[in-house]
This record gives C-alpha cells, sequence and structure tokens, in this order.
C-alpha cells in the first residue's frame, strides 16, 4: 500500500498525526482535575494554618477560584460529580476561614501584647525620671 501513496502524503500524515498527538499531550497536561485542585487546597490550607502569611493566602485564593471554574464546567456537562466538589469546596473554605480568623487572633494577642510592653517600658522610664529628678534635687 506505501508503494501507492506518494512520499509527499505520508510525510504530511505523519506531520498531522504527530501534530495530533502533541495536541492531546497538552491537552492532558494543562488540565488539572478539580479533585487534583481539592487535594492541592487541603495542603495549602494545612500549610496556611502551621505558618500564615499573605503569599500563601493569595495562592488559596487563586485556588479557590480555580475551583469554582471547575465545578462551574461540570455542572454545564451535568456531570453528577459537581454536587460533591461543591460540598468540597464549602467545607474548605469553612477550614480556612477559620484558619485566618485563628490568625487575626494571633495577631490581636502579639499586638495586645506589644502594647502592654510599651507601657510597661514607658512607666519604667517615667519612674526612673523621677527618681533621678528626686535624688538630684536634694
Amino acid at each position: 500500500m506505501r508503494e501507492n501513496v506518494p512520499a509527499e502524503t505520508l510525510s504530511l500524515m505523519k506531520r498531522i498525526f504527530v501534530a495530533l498527538l502533541l495536541g492531546a499531550l497538552a491537552l492532558v497536561i494543562g488540565c488539572d482535575s478539580p479533585q487534583r485542585t481539592v487535594t492541592s487546597l487541603r495542603k495549602e490550607i494545612a500549610e496556611f494554618k502551621a505558618a500564615p502569611d499573605d503569599k500563601r493566602g493569595a495562592k488559596i485564593d487563586q485556588d479557590f477560584a480555580k475551583l469554582e471554574r471547575q465545578i462551574a464546567e461540570l455542572q454545564q456537562r451535568g456531570d453528577p460529580s459537581a454536587d460533591e466538589l461543591r460540598n468540597q469546596l464549602v467545607s474548605l473554605r469553612s477550614e480556612y476561614q477559620a484558619a485566618k480568623i485563628s490568625k487575626a487572633v494571633q495577631d490581636a494577642r502579639d499586638a495586645i501584647q506589644g502594647f502592654g510592653q510599651a507601657l510597661k517600658d514607658t512607666a519604667r522610664s517615667v519612674e526612673e525620671a523621677f527618681k533621678n529628678a528626686d535624688t538630684n534635687g536634694e
């Protein structure tokens, strides 16, 4: 059969086949599954709880937006897994909000302790100033 097909046609067919394979590979690599996003969020939220910072928070917010888009696509297709993923999204959001509240409470404690320490330092300075004034005045 190859004898009847011109070499140029075979070469073109090979290029088309390779392009299709590369396209399919790009789709597989480029498309994250919603479950992978859920797993990533769980890990990121655990890391945020251990060491909360703005960079982690921004990444979590991006992944929440990504998961919402993925769920919307599944719902448009009528995929039944969308409901379970929506439930996981709600649960993850609650967990993340609790972690953010915990961080805010800790930040408030740190601020109050810092203010308290500043008051103590000021009181000591004033006390020392009065002691020095009394000793110099006598």
